[in-house]
C-alpha cells in the first residue's frame, strides 16, 4: 500500500545540429546536458518515476559563473510534448508545494486503509474456532464446531498492528524529509555558488519533449526523445 519511488527508463537528449553551446555527457547511466548562456551553466537529465504517481523527473545543476549573486526560480521552469498526433500540448509542471500536496493526499489515504485494515486484522485474530467430534450410541458422529473469543489474541495482534503503523508513518515521515531536501525551491545563487534538485513533470505519452527555464535573462532549452523506442546497445 505504501508508495515508494521506483526510476524507470532514462530519456534521451536530442541535440540540434551546429549547437555548440551545449554538451552531453554520461553519469550513472544517464545523460546529462549541460548549457552556458551569459554566466549561469545549466545542466539537466530526464528520467522516468513512479513516486506518488507517473511523471517525467527532471534533475538540475545550475552554477552562478558571474560576479552578482541571482535568483533562481523554479515557477520558471516549463515544457512541453510533441504528442503522437504531432500536436503541441503544454505538460504541467509541479512545484514543491503543488507536488507535497500529492503527497500528503496519497500518503492520508495510505494511512486510512491500513488502519482500518489493521483493526479488522486483529478483531478477526481474537476469534477462534475449535472443533470436537461427537459420539453417540446407534448414531454416526459429528463434527461439532464452537467458536470463542481470546481476547489475548487480539490484543496481541492490535499490539502488532499498532506497530506496523507506526513504522510505515514513519517511512511516510522519512520520505517527505528526502523530497523536501531534494525538490527545487526558489533560491538566491551568490558567485561560484552552484544548486542541485529536480522537478516532477507530468507524464503524458509523446514523442519529443523540450523542458527549458529561464535565468538571468536567459532561456535555456532542452529536448529529450521520449517515444521510448527499444534503444540498441
Amino acid at each position: 500500500m505504501f508508495c515508494f519511488a521506483t526510476v524507470a527508463q532514462a530519456q534521451s537528449f536530442v541535440k540540434a545540429e551546429n549547437d555548440t553551446t551545449v554538451i552531453a555527457e554520461y553519469l550513472d547511466g544517464r545523460v546529462w546536458a549541460y548549457r552556458q548562456l551569459g554566466d549561469v551553466l545549466v545542466g539537466m537529465t530526464n528520467y522516468m518515476v513512479k513516486d506518488y504517481g507517473k511523471f517525467y523527473q527532471v534533475a538540475f545543476y545550475i552554477k552562478n559563473l558571474g560576479d552578482k549573486a541571482i535568483t533562481f526560480n523554479p515557477e520558471e521552469i516549463f515544457s512541453v510534448l510533441h504528442n503522437r498526433k504531432g500536436e503541441l500540448e503544454v505538460l504541467k509542471v509541479h512545484s514543491y508545494e503543488n507536488y507535497m500536496k500529492k503527497v500528503n493526499r496519497s500518503q492520508t489515504w495510505t494511512m486510512a486503509l491500513l488502519e482500518v485494515s489493521a483493526g479488522l486484522s486483529a478483531g478477526f485474530a481474537g476469534y477462534q474456532t475449535s472443533q470436537t467430534t461427537v459420539y453417540q450410541p446407534g448414531k454416526a458422529p459429528y463434527t461439532q464446531r464452537t467458536t470463542s473469543y481470546n481476547y489475548a489474541a487480539a490484543s496481541a495482534a492490535n499490539s502488532l498492528s499498532q506497530l506496523q503503523i507506526m513504522e510505515y508513518a514513519k517511512m511516510m515521515r522519512d520520505d517527505k524529509h528526502i523530497i523536501s531536501k531534494g525538490y527545487l525551491k526558489m533560491t538566491t545563487m551568490h558567485p561560484d555558488e552552484s544548486i542541485f534538485g529536480y522537478v516532477n513533470i507530468e507524464r503524458e505519452k509523446g514523442e519529443l519533449m523540450t523542458v527549458g527555464v529561464y535565468i538571468d535573462g536567459h532561456k535555456y532549452l532542452f529536448d529529450w526523445d521520449v517515444s521510448l523506442k527499444k534503444k540498441r546497445r
